[in-house]
């Protein structure tokens, strides 16, 4: 009886010790669903949505709380851009877009920051090489949506 105890004892301390190790979730801090209480991966990470459309430059966001980046090939005829970006409804985090000209250099990078200053911003960029252009949309700590459009500017 004695040796009977202390294996159901032993059994139940395992299954204890093992039912309480780690709580499972998502572990990735740029997750919109990041679980800083979680020490075990359960697979169920989402990150914020960055669609894109190359051929007319517009698009638009959406995320929870999460960092996400994306970058895409725009084809600018002209040496110019005009831009347009807005949050449309944001919690939190923010929004940036980057434009590098044909040549790789910059001539525009504005960023949004949901609660402080403006919700929208718009104009030209600076002058630059005519050619493929490089989009970077960039979203930190973001919980919200938005949008963006870009078009050839003379």
């Amino acid at each position: 009886m004695k040796k009977a105890n202390v294996i159901l004892l032993t059994i139940l301390f395992t299954g204890f010790i093992f039912s309480g190790c780690g709580q499972k979730g998502c572990i990735d801090p740029s997750a919109d669903n990041y679980n800083a209480d979680a020490d075990k991966d359960d697979g169920s990470c989402t990150f914020p949505t960055i669609n894109t459309n190359s051929s007319t430059g517009d698009g638009d966001v959406l995320g929870k709380g999460g960092d996400a980046t994306t970058s895409f090939t725009w084809n600018n005829s002209k040496t110019q851009g005009e831009y347009a970006m807005d949050l449309t409804s944001s919690n939190g985090g923010t929004f940036n877009l980057t434009l590098k000209d044909a040549s790789g250099t910059e001539v525009l990078n504005k960023t949004l920051t949901a609660g402080i200053g403006d919700d929208s911003a718009s104009g030209t960029t600076s002058t630059g090489t005519a050619g493929d252009w490089t989009v970077t949309i960039s979203l930190t700590d973001f919980n919200g949506d938005g949008s963006y459009s870009l078009d050839p500017v003379d």
